[in-house]
């Protein structure tokens, strides 16, 4: 920060005008002077941490010595070098203003000796118009010899009318066109009091004074009296404006003050240990606070109201920039964040037109995942998210509203399934076991070739269904085995079509499964508990559970066997569109 400031004044100090710099370069100072400051501090608190006992070589109490750098050794040479040109610059501009003192207090010696001595009207009257213009173009003296030498001029100026001969044989006429005009002006000076905008106010009285002089004398009997009269217009509405100026400056001066209390608790924030952005939230509003605070203090003066803006905007500035280093970790996350959000949503998009919709749907419930384990994009976040779920929502819609259209397709074929039932419950088998038997076949053949029915009528008319084919069966006496595993078909076939199929299968298939294994967990209990039982009695007891473990080897064959089934069906089902009832 320090050298970025000295290479500032280094570019202000190039320029060869002092005049035109000398504002900025005070300014740079100022703010080179505050961090170097902080820098004391730090080097001071370092000193005091290392205790109170600290001794030099030969024993004498350390005390705590600032240690400059090679940046302040050339603040320190730029500074000396400013002050050189500027006192430079101010010795010439006193030396000038000098030297016009000294002109224009000739001009009105020679006024006032040729007021006293000279009689050719002629010779006078130029010699008056040369000092004239010359007073004119001579430029500022100093200040505090300005009011009385510019009292002087003017009235040895209206001296010379009086006391000049030319003056008695042509001023009578003009001195009364100047007491006219000088009357008109008073009468407007008479209205000041009726003006409220005091800078109107300033403006229009020092407009009066000055045409009251470029006017010039009238008759000597008024000459008194109607100034008194005018000036005391003219004054009394000037003090009025330098009235309300005090003021001002008085507000300025409270107003310098409450922003340098401002300015302190910035330095205050600025002096703690600011490195984690745990740490700098909370102090970033505190100086959003101050900022917000700011802006209600009003104008300090321009001056004033300056360096102080400057100094403010400047710790500002050094602690945001410290900020920006801390944050600049997280940024970089944030931005890879948004960068994998934005290809999520590439990527959805490019689903979203797919009418693959059992993949498809797989696809997007994985982008869905992937989408919560990625973190925090910053402010862009909750637009991301929302023109994500627009994506996903749009293409569900669209997967909702498909197969509601393809329910109504299945809606015929429940009808269909309806008859067939009612068919079989009418049914009055024959006694011929082969006829029935084939009848019962041919009804489970179109069964299964009236298509699929709405999912939310399925399990329904699949009870329905098997129910009246059980009691056909049940009246043949008919294998119970057999009619599950021929019973299953329409199951395997509708639980791998329709809106998540996929994971409807796999459920079933981890059902069957674990049925399986608990069969087998029976049967080696049975088997286990065969071992304790010898001699005589035992072999009913062994019969009966041999007959338990036949009966569990059955039922896990009829579970193979319907599980060969669901595969082959799930097989079948991908090698077709898919599609969901």
């Amino acid at each position: 920060m320090k050298a970025e400031i000295n290479l500032r004044i280094a570019g202000l100090l190039e320029n060869p005008e002092i005049e035109a710099i000398r504002v900025d370069v005070r300014t740079a100072f100022s703010v080179y002077r505050d961090e170097r400051e902080k820098e004391v501090s730090t080097q001071r608190k370092a000193f005091e941490a290392l205790g109170p006992d600290q001794v030099d070589e030969v024993g004498e109490p350390l005390r705590f010595t600032y240690a400059p750098d090679e940046e302040d050794a050339k603040n320190d040479e730029f500074h000396k070098s400013f002050k050189a040109r500027e006192k430079v610059w101010r010795d010439a501009i006193a030396l000038e203003q000098k030297d016009n003192y000294e002109k224009k207090k000739g001009f009105v010696t020679e006024l006032d000796t040729l007021i006293k001595e000279e009689e050719n009207i002629g010779k006078a009257f130029n010699t008056f118009n040369t000092l004239s213009e010359q007073w004119k173009e001579v430029g500022n003296v100093p200040g505090d010899q300005h009011t009385a030498l510019n009292d002087e001029w003017h009235r040895l100026r209206d001296s010379f009318f009086y006391n000049i001969n030319i003056y008695k044989q042509l001023a009578d006429n003009d001195l009364k066109v100047n007491l006219k005009l000088k009357e008109a002006l008073i009468e407007r000076a008479k209205t000041l009091v009726e003006v409220t905008d005091l800078k109107e106010k300033e403006m229009l009285a020092r407009s009066l004074q000055k045409q009251w002089l470029d006017i010039g004398p009238t008759p000597r009997d008024t000459y008194e009296e109607i100034g008194d009269l005018f000036f005391g217009l003219t004054r009394s509405a000037l003090d009025k404006v330098k009235s309300h100026y005090d003021s001002l400056r008085e507000g300025y001066k409270a107003n310098f003050d409450a922003k340098q209390v401002i300015i302190n608790t910035l330095r205050d924030i600025l002096t703690r240990d600011l490195e984690t952005p745990e740490v700098f939230t909370p102090a970033a509003e505190e100086v959003k606070a101050l900022q917000q605070e700011w802006k209600t203090v009003g104008f300090a003066g321009r001056a004033d109201d300056q360096k102080a803006w400057a100094d403010f905007r400047g710790l500002c500035d050094s602690f945001f920039e410290k900020r920006n280093v801390a944050f600049a970790d997280i940024r970089k996350e944030q931005k890879d964040n948004r960068d994998r959000k934005r290809e999520l949503i590439k990527e959805a998009t490019e689903l979203g037109s797919s009418t693959d919709w059992k993949e498809a749907s797989h696809q997007l419930i994985q982008l869905q995942k992937q989408w919560k384990d990625v973190g925090p994009a910053g402010r862009e976040d909750q637009r991301l998210w929302r023109e994500f779920r627009k994506v996903c929502d749009k293409f569900f819609k669209g997967k909702k509203n498909h197969f509601a259209e393809q329910d109504k397709a299945y809606e015929g074929n429940l009808k269909a399934k309806q008859v067939l039932i009612k068919e079989i419950e009418a049914y009055t088998l024959t006694g011929k076991h082969e006829d029935d038997l084939g009848a019962l076949k041919v009804f489970s053949t179109r069964w299964n070739e009236s298509g699929h029915v709405p999912r939310r009528e399925f399990d329904k008319v699949v009870d329905r269904y098997r129910a009246a084919l059980d009691v056909k069966y049940d009246a043949l006496g008919a294998n119970r085995s057999e009619r599950s595993v021929d019973a299953y078909k329409q199951r395997a076939e509708s639980l791998v079509t329709g809106a998540g199929s996929e994971q409807m299968a796999q459920k079933e298939e981890r059902a069957l499964r674990d049925k399986i294994n608990r069969l087998q967990t029976h049967i080696n209990q049975f088997e286990n508990n065969m071992g304790f039982f010898t001699g005589k009695g035992a072999e009913s007891m062994l019969a009966d559970f041999q007959k338990k473990i036949d009966k569990e080897h059955r039922e896990i064959e009829e579970i193979k066997r319907k599980l060969q089934m669901l595969r082959n069906a799930r097989q079948k089902a991908e090698t077709v569109e898919p599609s969901e009832s």
